[in-house]
Protein backbone atom coordinates (compact mmCIF):
# COMPACT_ATOMS: atom_id res chain seq x y z
CA UNK A 1 0.00 0.00 0.00
CA UNK A 2 1.12 3.40 -0.43
CA UNK A 3 2.90 5.64 1.66
CA UNK A 4 0.09 8.98 1.69
CA UNK A 5 2.52 10.79 3.83
CA UNK A 6 5.10 10.38 2.00
CA UNK A 7 3.48 10.77 -1.38
CA UNK A 8 1.93 13.90 -0.72
CA UNK A 9 4.38 15.64 -1.58
CA UNK A 10 4.69 14.46 -5.17
CA UNK A 11 0.75 13.80 -5.44
CA UNK A 12 0.07 16.65 -7.34
CA UNK A 13 3.35 17.21 -9.77
CA UNK A 14 2.81 13.74 -10.84
CA UNK A 15 -0.92 13.33 -11.28
CA UNK A 16 -1.33 16.68 -12.91
CA UNK A 17 0.73 15.30 -15.65
CA UNK A 18 -2.47 13.29 -16.60
CA UNK A 19 -4.65 14.85 -18.53
CA UNK A 20 -7.66 12.30 -17.61
CA UNK A 21 -7.46 13.19 -14.46
CA UNK A 22 -7.37 16.88 -14.80
CA UNK A 23 -10.43 16.18 -16.63
CA UNK A 24 -12.38 13.82 -14.36
CA UNK A 25 -11.85 16.37 -11.97
CA UNK A 26 -13.71 18.84 -14.07
CA UNK A 27 -16.39 16.98 -14.84
CA UNK A 28 -17.15 16.39 -11.03
CA UNK A 29 -16.95 20.10 -10.33
CA UNK A 30 -19.50 20.58 -13.17
CA UNK A 31 -22.20 18.94 -11.28
CA UNK A 32 -22.03 21.93 -8.49
CA UNK A 33 -21.06 24.85 -11.04
CA UNK A 34 -24.42 26.29 -10.12
CA UNK A 35 -25.06 25.12 -6.69
CA UNK A 36 -24.87 28.76 -4.15
CA UNK A 37 -24.58 28.47 -0.48
CA UNK A 38 -24.42 24.83 0.02
CA UNK A 39 -22.36 22.28 2.20
CA UNK A 40 -19.96 20.02 0.76
CA UNK A 41 -17.90 16.70 1.96
CA UNK A 42 -14.51 16.47 0.03
CA UNK A 43 -14.16 12.65 1.12
CA UNK A 44 -10.59 11.30 0.63
CA UNK A 45 -9.15 15.25 -0.51
CA UNK A 46 -5.74 14.30 -0.33
CA UNK A 47 -4.08 17.64 -1.11
CA UNK A 48 -7.24 18.95 -2.07
CA UNK A 49 -7.69 19.22 -5.82
CA UNK A 50 -11.60 18.77 -5.73
CA UNK A 51 -12.01 21.31 -3.15
CA UNK A 52 -9.99 23.85 -5.22
CA UNK A 53 -12.02 22.83 -8.36
CA UNK A 54 -15.18 23.66 -7.12
CA UNK A 55 -13.94 26.97 -5.58
CA UNK A 56 -12.64 27.64 -8.91
CA UNK A 57 -16.06 26.70 -10.67
CA UNK A 58 -18.34 28.06 -7.76
CA UNK A 59 -16.63 32.07 -7.34
CA UNK A 60 -18.32 33.81 -5.31
CA UNK A 61 -20.84 31.04 -4.36
CA UNK A 62 -20.62 30.46 -0.84
CA UNK A 63 -19.77 26.86 -0.84
CA UNK A 64 -19.00 26.02 2.64
CA UNK A 65 -16.16 22.87 2.28
CA UNK A 66 -15.29 19.87 4.56
CA UNK A 67 -12.13 18.06 3.48
CA UNK A 68 -11.91 14.77 5.04
CA UNK A 69 -8.12 12.64 4.60
CA UNK A 70 -7.10 9.43 6.98
CA UNK A 71 -2.94 10.89 6.15
CA UNK A 72 -1.44 13.28 7.91
CA UNK A 73 0.44 14.57 5.30
CA UNK A 74 -2.17 14.81 2.86
CA UNK A 75 -3.95 16.87 5.57
CA UNK A 76 -0.99 19.27 6.04
CA UNK A 77 -0.86 19.82 2.07
CA UNK A 78 -4.36 21.12 2.06
CA UNK A 79 -4.11 23.15 5.36
CA UNK A 80 -1.51 25.16 3.81
CA UNK A 81 -2.62 25.09 0.52
CA UNK A 82 -6.13 27.11 2.05
CA UNK A 83 -4.99 28.67 4.80
CA UNK A 84 -6.51 31.85 3.83
CA UNK A 85 -9.83 30.27 3.10
CA UNK A 86 -12.39 30.62 5.39
CA UNK A 87 -15.17 28.00 3.73
CA UNK A 88 -12.71 24.68 3.61
CA UNK A 89 -12.40 23.21 6.89
CA UNK A 90 -10.18 20.35 7.09
CA UNK A 91 -10.84 16.82 9.16
CA UNK A 92 -9.27 13.98 10.31
CA UNK A 93 -11.66 10.96 8.92
CA UNK A 94 -12.04 8.47 6.28
CA UNK A 95 -14.57 6.88 4.39
CA UNK A 96 -15.81 4.25 7.06
CA UNK A 97 -16.52 7.38 10.01
CA UNK A 98 -17.04 10.81 8.58
CA UNK A 99 -16.00 13.36 11.30
CA UNK A 100 -20.05 15.20 10.82
CA UNK A 101 -23.01 14.87 12.09
CA UNK A 102 -25.45 13.58 10.54
CA UNK A 103 -27.43 15.14 7.34
CA UNK A 104 -24.62 17.69 7.43
CA UNK A 105 -23.80 18.31 3.59
CA UNK A 106 -25.95 18.61 0.37
CA UNK A 107 -23.10 17.26 -1.65
CA UNK A 108 -20.42 14.89 -0.95
CA UNK A 109 -17.39 14.30 -3.35
CA UNK A 110 -15.25 11.56 -3.55
CA UNK A 111 -12.54 10.86 -5.68
CA UNK A 112 -9.90 8.09 -6.43
CA UNK A 113 -10.93 7.11 -2.36
CA UNK A 114 -13.63 4.20 -2.82
CA UNK A 115 -11.80 1.66 -4.35
CA UNK A 116 -9.63 1.49 -1.12
CA UNK A 117 -12.36 0.30 0.62
CA UNK A 118 -12.46 -3.67 0.94
CA UNK A 119 -15.22 -5.29 -0.40
CA UNK A 120 -16.88 -6.48 3.10
CA UNK A 121 -16.94 -2.32 4.36
CA UNK A 122 -18.42 -1.19 1.12
CA UNK A 123 -22.02 -1.54 2.57
CA UNK A 124 -20.44 0.07 5.94
CA UNK A 125 -19.73 3.01 3.41
CA UNK A 126 -22.10 3.53 1.96
CA UNK A 127 -24.42 4.33 4.93
CA UNK A 128 -21.62 6.17 6.19
CA UNK A 129 -22.29 8.83 3.11
CA UNK A 130 -25.86 8.26 3.36
CA UNK A 131 -25.60 9.39 7.11
CA UNK A 132 -23.98 12.48 6.67
CA UNK A 133 -25.89 13.80 3.72
CA UNK A 134 -29.02 15.74 3.56
CA UNK A 135 -32.13 14.13 2.22
CA UNK A 136 -31.87 15.17 -1.32
CA UNK A 137 -28.21 15.66 -1.20
CA UNK A 138 -25.77 14.30 -4.02
CA UNK A 139 -23.16 12.32 -4.83
CA UNK A 140 -20.66 12.96 -7.19
CA UNK A 141 -18.07 9.84 -7.09
CA UNK A 142 -15.44 9.28 -9.70
CA UNK A 143 -12.78 6.64 -9.25
CA UNK A 144 -11.09 3.46 -11.24
CA UNK A 145 -13.19 0.77 -12.36
CA UNK A 146 -13.18 -3.04 -14.11
CA UNK A 147 -15.44 -4.38 -15.83
CA UNK A 148 -15.31 -7.97 -14.06
CA UNK A 149 -15.99 -8.58 -10.48
CA UNK A 150 -15.26 -12.28 -9.43
CA UNK A 151 -12.67 -14.06 -7.69
CA UNK A 152 -9.21 -12.31 -7.21
CA UNK A 153 -7.83 -15.58 -9.58
CA UNK A 154 -10.31 -15.21 -12.06
CA UNK A 155 -8.11 -14.71 -15.39
CA UNK A 156 -11.17 -12.92 -17.06
CA UNK A 157 -10.85 -10.13 -13.84
CA UNK A 158 -7.06 -10.32 -13.80
CA UNK A 159 -6.71 -9.82 -17.66
CA UNK A 160 -9.33 -7.17 -17.62
CA UNK A 161 -7.36 -5.00 -14.93
CA UNK A 162 -3.95 -5.67 -16.73
CA UNK A 163 -5.07 -4.44 -20.05
CA UNK A 164 -6.95 -0.98 -18.33
CA UNK A 165 -3.43 -0.54 -16.50
CA UNK A 166 -1.27 -1.31 -19.03
CA UNK A 167 -3.53 1.08 -21.40
CA UNK A 168 -3.53 3.65 -18.83
CA UNK A 169 0.10 3.31 -18.36
CA UNK A 170 1.15 3.58 -21.96
CA UNK A 171 -1.44 6.46 -22.07
CA UNK A 172 0.51 8.46 -19.16
CA UNK A 173 3.44 7.92 -21.46
CA UNK A 174 2.38 9.22 -24.48
CA UNK A 175 1.40 12.08 -22.78
CA UNK A 176 5.02 12.89 -21.40
CA UNK A 177 3.61 11.72 -17.81
CA UNK A 178 6.83 9.85 -16.79
CA UNK A 179 6.13 9.41 -13.56
CA UNK A 180 2.42 9.02 -13.61
CA UNK A 181 2.79 6.15 -15.56
CA UNK A 182 5.69 4.56 -12.97
CA UNK A 183 3.07 5.23 -10.27
CA UNK A 184 0.17 3.30 -12.44
CA UNK A 185 2.00 0.24 -12.79
CA UNK A 186 3.89 -0.06 -9.50
CA UNK A 187 0.16 0.11 -8.05
CA UNK A 188 -0.96 -3.33 -10.68
CA UNK A 189 0.15 -6.18 -8.41
CA UNK A 190 -2.43 -4.68 -5.55
CA UNK A 191 -5.18 -3.84 -8.44
CA UNK A 192 -4.77 -7.49 -8.80
CA UNK A 193 -4.31 -9.19 -5.62
CA UNK A 194 -6.76 -6.74 -4.01
CA UNK A 195 -4.03 -5.63 -1.48
CA UNK A 196 -5.51 -1.87 -0.43
CA UNK A 197 -6.89 -1.28 -4.00
CA UNK A 198 -10.38 -3.45 -4.47
CA UNK A 199 -11.00 -2.78 -7.90
CA UNK A 200 -14.84 -3.57 -8.92
CA UNK A 201 -17.45 -2.54 -11.11
CA UNK A 202 -19.58 0.67 -11.26
CA UNK A 203 -22.64 -1.71 -11.43
CA UNK A 204 -21.48 -3.05 -7.46
CA UNK A 205 -21.10 0.30 -6.21
CA UNK A 206 -24.42 1.20 -7.86
CA UNK A 207 -26.15 -1.81 -5.98
CA UNK A 208 -24.52 -1.33 -2.76
CA UNK A 209 -25.51 2.90 -2.95
CA UNK A 210 -29.48 1.98 -3.87
CA UNK A 211 -29.11 -0.73 -0.65
CA UNK A 212 -27.92 2.77 1.43
CA UNK A 213 -30.66 5.18 -0.04
CA UNK A 214 -29.52 6.52 -3.38
CA UNK A 215 -31.73 6.89 -6.43
CA UNK A 216 -31.01 8.17 -9.73
CA UNK A 217 -27.61 7.07 -9.97
CA UNK A 218 -26.13 7.62 -13.71
CA UNK A 219 -22.37 6.71 -14.62
CA UNK A 220 -20.13 8.29 -17.00
CA UNK A 221 -17.51 7.37 -18.28
CA UNK A 222 -14.42 9.97 -18.36
CA UNK A 223 -12.54 9.52 -21.85
CA UNK A 224 -10.18 7.12 -22.71
CA UNK A 225 -13.42 5.33 -21.61
CA UNK A 226 -11.63 1.87 -22.22
CA UNK A 227 -9.47 2.79 -18.92
CA UNK A 228 -12.59 2.31 -16.37
CA UNK A 229 -12.51 5.81 -15.21
CA UNK A 230 -16.39 6.92 -14.38
CA UNK A 231 -18.40 9.25 -12.35
CA UNK A 232 -21.22 7.82 -10.40
CA UNK A 233 -23.70 10.63 -9.48
CA UNK A 234 -27.15 10.15 -7.73
CA UNK A 235 -29.04 11.84 -4.72
CA UNK A 236 -30.16 10.92 -1.66
CA UNK A 237 -33.77 9.73 -1.41
CA UNK A 238 -35.94 12.18 0.41
CA UNK A 239 -37.93 11.68 3.28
Amino acid sequence: MADWDRFSEDYDRIFFENPQYVDTLERMAAHAAAARGVRVLDLGCGTGNVTATLLEKAGDAGLEIVAVDPSAGMREKCLTRFAGEAAVKVREGDALGVPAVDLEFDYIFTNLTLHHVPPEQRAGCAGELARVLAPGGTLVYGDMFCDVDSDPRDPARVKDIVDKMVGVALFCLDQGAFDMMNVVLSSLPADVTGEGEYLTTSDVWKGILEEAGFVDLEVQGVPPVEFGVKIITGRKAAG
